[in-house]
């Protein structure tokens, strides 16, 4: 196992820090979250949820830039390019299919949601709905970046 991990691309160690830290970053902001609108309606409920998407977003940014910086730091410290690594045609090609699979599950992650509000299920199922959305968007990505540095895409 250990020699897998040392052959392992440093954008999958990346991603997959950031896959691991952006779930457990959701978890405790949607719990925290929960107790702080549950009994609000309205312009209060709308009001929090917007907060609450502020934090979720901002903290996603910050660990993924946190992440890389942990894992180039430590590639440079042994020996290696560090924050110096080129991108290649092959990684504008995963990038692609990266952002691909973010639209994507994106729009239809949206799209769920908004029927979710058509149907009468009122705007916190449909905050719920959305703050989901960004997390398997987000999901999406990262895992399209490992599956086309350690597979091929």
């Amino acid at each position: 196992m250990k020699h897998k991990e040392e052959n392992m691309h440093n954008r999958t160690k990346i991603a997959l820090l950031s896959a691991a830290s952006s779930l457990i970053w959701f978890i405790l902001t949607f719990i925290w979250n929960h107790y702080r609108v549950i009994h609000l309606e309205g312009e209060a409920m709308a009001k929090t949820w917007g907060i609450y998407f502020l934090v979720l977003i901002a903290g996603f940014l910050v660990l993924y830039a946190l992440g890389a910086i942990l894992v180039m730091t430590g590639e440079k410290r042994s020996g290696g390019q560090g924050f110096e690594e080129t991108t290649d045609e092959r990684d504008r090609h995963i990038e692609g299919y990266a952002m691909k699979a973010f639209g994507l599950v994106s729009f239809l992650s949206f799209l769920i949601s908004a029927v979710l509000l058509a149907l009468g299920l009122g705007p916190y199922a449909f905050f719920c709905a959305l703050a989901f959305t960004v997390l398997l968007s987000s999901l999406a990505m990262w895992i399209t970046y490992i599956i086309g540095y350690e597979r091929g895409l």
